[in-house]
């Protein structure tokens, strides 16, 4: 399995994510206060599925590496 491309996407997701999470903490800045404990929740969420992608992004990433690496030795 080519671990790259999908690695990359896990990046790609990351990074939206990060930039709507960034537009809600603008938003949240001009929140009322009934709405306050709503955008801090949302916005954890959102935070923790952020490092969720990129985690998984980086374990991906390390694992087409060393396939690769593996590649190289067993196969040249």
């Amino acid at each position: 399995m080519n671990y790259g491309p999908l690695s990359q996407k896990y990046f790609n997701e990351a990074s939206v994510l990060k930039n709507y999470i960034k537009f809600l903490k603008k938003q949240y800045s001009d929140a009322k206060i009934d709405e306050d404990l709503q955008f801090k929740d949302r916005i954890s969420t959102l935070y923790k599925m952020y490092l969720e992608l990129t985690h998984t992004a980086k374990y991906l990433k390390r694992k087409q590496e060393l396939m690769d690496r593996c590649r190289e030795k067993f196969y040249h």
